[in-house]
């Protein structure tokens, strides 16, 4: 019999799945993340990952125990609509989508950067921009179509990462790290100076925004109790793990260093300092002085680059040529900015040349993909927050709008992708960097504080995984790192704020839009703005999911058994089921059951080979049968029980019979004595029935001579 799955535990993707995903949601902002961290954190990167990456472990049980307890595949807004109310739900989805949006740009802006190792110019204008512009309509265009995500490709490429990465700290390790230049390289209150250090911290955090799309895989999972909570506490410290690894190993292999720069003592900003490439590919020198890397970010002025004017971070000090002061940087945070892993890289010793000839281009196309899949699966997941909005009267339906035949959310989609390639415009990672983290700090402490407030609202869900460190208040067991989490997430929210000019002016003005719409539109709809209005709850039915794994088609070539096998493909597609496909040679009761009859069998053959080219069109395992039986009906029950079928799909021609029945004695035996379960197509009596058999009884009429019985209609 099929096999009915519910909801709560009855998905398709299992721990190895969700392995995968969390490491490509999660894992891959290290590919971009981490240059970032080096230009404003320089020598602390590797601390300021530890810390921030163990204080995100409370965060990360929040969203395992809401994850577990409510599998609903929307993350921190299930969470606060459940725990507050439609308002604080709309809050942290609309957040986490500007951060989504902003993270696409990100990685469609750093692809070609990677993809610079096989063509240098591709980190130049305008060829960046196009490239990164063609990466967004790939992902759009893949969103939109309805192209699904591969668990297996996500898991795939995921090991892969994994593996490279170890690989790469291991290496970085063994000839590269020397615990005494690390500590060296940090002077805090200089190198970095304070304020740089605080705009580094929400970066960080902003790194792990994909904890969100991890739990919106809750509602796929197979054992979401179990596998998602598991996932996220393995992943989790082994992306942190391996994060202050690479951060070591870069900063070991391009240690923080400064350029002295004059200084305009009538403004107190540096003078700009002009730069000339260097050999190395991005890699910039002074152009009074060719041997002195520049290791501060430059920027274009005119036909070439300088180091742009800025406060200094040093004391400025007296010299021959007048006032100067030190900027502090390393090529992790300037050369390679937008390409990281491939600073790091290039940063090993020359003896290592070989292994390095190996490694940037294995390394470039790697994380090319995997950023390409990362960015996809956001979107996507964007487009369906959005689509999760409207489905609870939170922002108009128009906006979650599915298209009719890819039952896709095209029209989010579509807008995402539009804002993402506004953000390309600029083509400056620093800007979009700096954009970053406004809406996963506000969503990230709205998910600790929601399951706080769960423990006191519903204490009584059933909570498969729950938070350790726990204390009891009025009664109720307090998650002490929830609370933890929600408190310092708000800190590192406010520090965005603070520290993020350009990021607080989008993010305020992103949630301000979003507040107005929301509030326009449940006014207009008559819906109160702090209540979510009653919905019918959905039957048993309606949260089951019925799975085959062997599906029985009776085909005759008739068009209607034809159209009934196309139904078997689609809903064995669907179900990666196999079909058998059966025809049943009729045998007259004057004939032994044995007899030959080899026309019949030509024509089932004919019959059968044509199902099989339909089940191979659609990418569908089929088997052929061909069974000579005295009752059709008889011989598909039997065929049913033998090879353990699920269902039996069917079609039949309503008849008009004294006995009041509306089938045949074959439809009939096999409604009334089949053990598995039946899918009968009733049609009028009028309907078409020429099908596939048609061709093959046209060539052997037309093989036989003229005049016999056969070919005259006679006999």
């Amino acid at each position: 019999m099929a096999r009915r799955r519910y909801q709560d535990g009855g998905g398709s993707i299992g721990f190895g799945g969700l392995f995968g995903a969390s490491f490509g949601y999660v894992g891959t902002s290290i590919y971009f993340v981490l240059g970032g961290l080096g230009l404003y954190a320089l020598g602390v990167t590797p601390l300021l990952i530890l810390v921030v990456g163990v204080v995100f472990v409370a965060t990360a049980w929040s969203y395992a125990e809401g994850s577990a307890a409510m599998p609903e595949s929307s993350g921190a807004t299930s969470f606060a609509r459940r725990a507050f109310s439609p308002l604080a739900s709309f809050v942290a989805a609309w957040a986490l989508l500007l951060d989504s949006i902003i993270l696409v740009a990100i990685v469609c802006s750093f692809i070609p950067a990677y993809l610079s190792v096989f063509w240098p110019q591709l980190q130049d204008w305008p060829y960046d921009f196009l490239i990164g512009l063609a990466v967004l309509v790939v992902i759009v265009t893949l969103n939109v179509l309805g192209a699904h995500e591969s668990v297996r490709l996500d898991s795939f490429m995921a090991f892969l990462g994994l593996v490279t990465l170890v690989l790469l700290v291991i290496v970085g390790f063994l000839v590269a790290v020397r615990p005494g230049v690390l500590w060296s390289q940090i002077d805090l209150g200089v190198a970095p100076s304070w304020g740089t250090l605080l705009y580094a911290v929400p970066l960080a955090a902003a790194a792990f925004l994909g904890m969100d799309a991890v739990s919106s895989r809750a509602g796929k999972a197979r054992r979401p109790g179990r596998d998602v909570p598991r996932a996220i506490n393995v992943v989790l410290p082994l992306i942190v793990a391996l994060a202050v690894g690479l951060a070591v190993v870069a900063l070991s292999s391009l240690p923080v260093g400064s350029n002295v720069v004059p200084v305009d003592v009538a403004t107190g900003l540096t003078r700009p300092v002009a730069v000339i490439p260097g050999d190395d590919p991005g890699v910039f020198v002074l152009a009074s002085d060719q041997s002195t890397q520049v290791l501060v970010p430059v920027e274009r002025s005119g036909s070439g680059h300088v180091i742009p004017a800025q406060e200094p971070t040093d004391e400025v000090a007296s010299s021959p040529d007048g006032a100067v002061t030190r900027l502090y940087g390393t090529l992790l945070g300037s050369a390679y900015l937008d390409n990281p892993v491939i600073g790091i890289v290039d940063g090993l010793p020359d003896s290592l040349d070989g292994l390095k000839g190996v490694l940037r281009p294995w390394i470039a196309i790697l994380i090319a993909v995997s950023l390409l899949l990362a960015a996809n699966a956001v979107l996507g997941g964007s487009a369906r927050i959005l689509y999760s909005l409207a489905r609870h009267h939170q922002v108009p339906a128009a906006l979650g709008r599915v298209h009719a035949t890819r039952m896709t959310p095209y029209v989010g989609i579509l807008l995402f992708g539009l804002v993402a390639a506004v953000l390309l415009i600029p083509n400056d990672p620093l800007l979009l960097l700096g954009l970053f983290g406004f809406g996963a700090a506000l969503a990230f402490t709205l998910a600790n504080a929601s399951i706080v407030a769960l423990r006191y609202r519903e204490p009584a869900i059933s909570r498969p995984f729950v938070i350790p460190f726990n204390v009891r208040v009025r009664g109720i067991p307090l998650p002490i790192p929830a609370v933890i989490g929600a408190g310092s997430m708000a800190v590192v929210w406010v520090l965005m704020v603070a520290t993020h000019r350009a990021g607080a002016i989008v993010g305020f003005a992103w949630l301000a839009v979003g507040l107005v719409l929301y509030a326009v539109y449940r006014r207009s709809a008559g819906y109160s703005l702090l209540t979510q209005p009653r919905e019918a709850s959905l039957p048993a039915a309606a949260l089951s999911d019925v799975d085959y794994d062997r599906v029985l088609v009776p085909v005759q070539g008739t068009r209607l058994s034809d159209e009934m096998m196309v139904l078997a493909c689609q809903l064995a597609a669907d179900k990666d089921a196999v079909i058998d496909v059966l025809y049943v040679l009729e045998v007259p009761m004057n004939l032994p059951l044995d007899a030959s009859l080899p026309d019949g069998r030509a024509r089932g053959k004919h019959v059968l080979d044509t199902a099989i080219a339909v089940a191979r069109e659609f990418g569908v395992e089929a088997w052929p049968h061909l069974v000579s039986a005295r009752s059709p009906g008889r011989a598909i029950t039997d065929t049913a029980r033998e090879w353990g079928s699920d269902v039996i799909i069917m079609g039949a021609v309503r008849k008009h019979r004294a006995d009041g029945r509306l089938v045949g004695d074959t439809v009939a035996h096999v409604m009334r004595k089949a053990r598995a379960e039946v899918l009968l197509n009733l049609v009028a009596e009028d309907y078409p029935m020429v099908g596939s058999a048609a061709q093959y009884d046209a060539e052997q009429a037309a093989a036989r001579p003229q005049g016999s019985p056969a070919a005259t209609g006679q006999g």
